[in-house]
């Protein structure tokens, strides 16, 4: 039926790649090309022909795959047939070298008749930088292949003209003028997105009058600084920290490091203080910043101001910076995570960054801690903590990259990536049922490994995916290699997949009647929809590369090239309907303090269900897509938040500004295509 589909398609109309929108990284096959661009690649139909397979509906919404897990795929004849088309490819490429580089000149030149990019001598919306973004550009567009020959990571990109780039601050695309004329020529309205980046100085609508960042919090007098709690308030903080689940997912300190770091904190005073006390005093004002925030209802809370804190935590690491040591590294982490959670995540990636390098100095990146019964050493735990400092460090790093379009940080050919003892057995072993309502309490086991965010194992396949399909280094490889990459990180993926239990296993498509198991606490609850929102995030992530592919259009209907290219496209959008479906379905169970960590996945989604109904506004998906797109600010509101500040309320009335206008052009895009259908008959 797919296959058949793509035909009929082919025979139609030539098939029109769209922009990417994963979320960090977009790139679509440029005009019909010639020659050497068409001998590159072939191979992506194996690997997405088979999964589609798998999930390829015949209803509109296809059904939950938690009662229909597929089993092994056949692999009868795929080993053989792949390799036909590997040979076919070196012999295609080789044929056509010699006339390769006038061709690939010519094709460079060319822009799709019907979905490619509009290109007036002038531009004619009025843009302005953001002044974080810096991307907005009145200049005409370099050529398409100067422009490829730069990393594509945070750029959309389509018909091999740069078209936005992804906001660090708030995942939300600025297009530029070249971008929003091409949504004009398949619209027929001008696109109303002026008018939210105008408004997006501080963030969004200058929440930051009212919540300003740490970082920009310099002005602050002497006679003005916070004291420390009562002592009393850190421990009772603490024991709630040491007893949740929080602990679990993020092990900001050691109970044995942490009590010491206290006890130094309120130690004797002296003149000038040692660096090691002023680092201990930002510690603690670190730790009860975020404690404060998630565990509102404890006793101490009342009297513990967390933004106060949070700020002469900052404040204070001016002057140890210097001082490299795990209390300093605590403190930075901290601060990373609050102002994330707050959703300064550009601030927050400022801290990610020092972070990153404080690990460096220490070494976390390649020590390694074995498990051992008995008490443990101050140096033992001080080991043992700064390799899960690093996890941390490493899982925030590839989301930040993807996220925002800012290469990593951490490299991983310079760290020891083996997973700490035991991981892949305890990971799901942790105790996930219960009341979801409610924070569940823990009992403390010193000698427990934490689970940490979402799965290590998905996250080191992450990092492989972004630099080899999106680094700078990737833009050199051939199709076939590209596409050769594509597959095997598929089918990395799909083995991830089929080792995480089937009570948690994500599900290749969903449906609209997809519920969460009512029997999970908040933990269990959490890892569901972590581990879901990156299974198909990644898998756009993935597929949307091969769109980079110069497939030539013009070589006939059903071709296995433009058919693989075309499957893979479709695959990372039924990812992208996928996420929305879920989390539609259980975004009332997001916990609070995960909203700005969350929040990215359906802003990705709908760029992906955007850009593909303007590819292809008469697809039989369109108007469904449309209606999704339509709920997707009611989706937003519904994820809980810890509080209702000025921040979140104007990133809120962003969002849905930003969603009806997308929902808006995609409804006008499928009237424009059926107006001019039904007047050519």
């Amino acid at each position: 039926m797919v296959a058949q589909r793509a035909c009929d398609a082919s025979s139609a109309t030539p098939p029109r790649q769209g922009p990417n929108a994963t979320g960090a990284t977009t790139t679509i096959s440029p005009a019909p090309s010639t020659g050497l661009e068409a001998g590159k690649c072939a191979q992506s139909e194996c690997c997405v022909l088979l999964r589609l397979r798998q999930w390829r509906p015949t209803q509109p919404y296809p059904a939950c795959r938690h009662s229909l897990r597929s089993g092994p795929v056949p692999r009868q004849n795929f080993v053989e047939r792949l390799g036909r088309l590997e040979e076919a490819i070196i012999s295609r490429t080789r044929a056509v070298d010699d006339a390769g580089h006038a061709s690939s000149d010519a094709s460079s030149s060319s822009t799709p008749q019907s979905s490619g990019p509009v290109q007036p001598a002038t531009p004619r919306i009025d843009n302005r930088s953001c002044p974080t973004c810096q991307l907005r550009s009145l200049n005409q567009a370099s050529p398409p292949s100067s422009r490829l020959n730069n990393t594509v990571l945070g750029k959309i990109y389509f018909a091999g003209q740069h078209l936005g780039t992804l906001c660090s601050r708030n995942g939300i695309p600025h297009f530029t003028a070249q971008g929003e004329q091409w949504i004009y020529s398949r619209t027929g309205q001008r696109p109303s997105f002026q008018r939210l980046y105008d408004s997006d100085t501080h963030g969004t609508d200058q929440p930051a009058n009212h919540s300003p960042s740490l970082l920009l919090s310099r002005q602050v007098s002497q006679g003005q600084k916070a004291a420390l709690p009562a002592k009393w308030v850190v421990q009772s903080l603490l024991q709630a920290f040491l007893c949740s689940e929080f602990r679990q997912v993020f092990p900001l300190v050691d109970r044995v490091l942490f009590e010491e770091t206290v006890q130094l904190a309120y130690g004797p005073q002296s003149t000038p203080q040692p660096l090691e006390h002023i680092s201990a005093k930002a510690c603690v004002f670190a730790f009860v910043s975020i404690a404060s925030c998630h565990f509102p209802d404890n006793d101490a809370v009342e009297y513990v101001d967390c933004y106060a804190s949070a700020k002469e935590a900052q404040m204070l690491l001016s002057d140890f910076l210097e001082d490299t040591s795990i209390t300093t590294l605590q403190t930075i982490f901290m601060l990373l995570l609050y102002e994330s959670l707050c959703g300064r995540l550009q601030a927050g990636s400022m801290y990610h960054a020092i972070a990153c390098r404080t690990v460096f100095a220490l070494g976390g990146n390649v020590i390694l801690f074995s498990p051992k019964h008995g008490d443990l050493s101050v140096q033992e735990r001080e080991d043992r903590h700064l390799r899960m400092l690093f996890w941390l460090c490493y899982l925030l790093d590839k989301d930040i990259a993807l996220r925002t379009g800012q290469p990593p940080i951490i490299s991983d050919d310079f760290c020891d990536l083996t997973l700490p003892e035991g991981y892949a057995e305890n990971r799901f072993a942790m105790n996930v049922s219960g009341s979801h309502g409610g924070r569940s309490v823990v009992p403390y086991d010193d000698s427990q490994t934490p689970c940490l965010l979402g799965d290590l194992r998905l996250t080191l396949l992450k990092s492989r995916a972004c630099h080899a399909l999106y680094s700078a280094a990737s833009l050199r490889k051939s199709d076939a290699e590209l596409i050769r990459t594509i597959r095997e990180l598929d089918e990395e993926l799909e083995s991830w997949r089929a080792s995480i239990p089937v009570d948690f296993a994500p599900a290749l498509s969903v449906s609209k009647h997809t519920k969460m198991g009512a029997d999970l606490n908040m933990a269990g609850s959490m890892l569901h929809i972590e581990l879901h929102m990156d299974y198909h995030y990644l898998l756009n992530v993935i597929h949307r590369a091969s769109s980079r592919c110069m497939v030539d259009w013009t070589s006939g209907p059903g071709t296995e090239k433009t058919f693989g290219v075309q499957s893979s496209l479709e695959l990372s959008v039924e990812a992208s309907r996928s996420t929305l479906i879920y989390l539609s379905a259980a975004a009332h169970r997001v916990s609070g303090q995960a909203f700005w960590f969350i929040v990215f996945y359906p802003v990705s989604a709908l760029m992906t269900l955007f850009f593909n109904i303007l590819r292809d506004p008469l697809d039989d998906q369109a108007i469904h897509d449309v209606e999704l797109l339509s709920s997707a600010s009611e989706l937003i509101r519904s994820m809980p938040t810890p509080r209702v500040t000025p921040y979140e309320t104007a990133y809120l009335r962003m969002a849905d500004e930003f969603v009806a206008e997308l929902s808006r052009l995609g409804k006008c895009a499928i009237a424009k295509s059926q107006s001019e259908r039904d007047g050519s008959h």
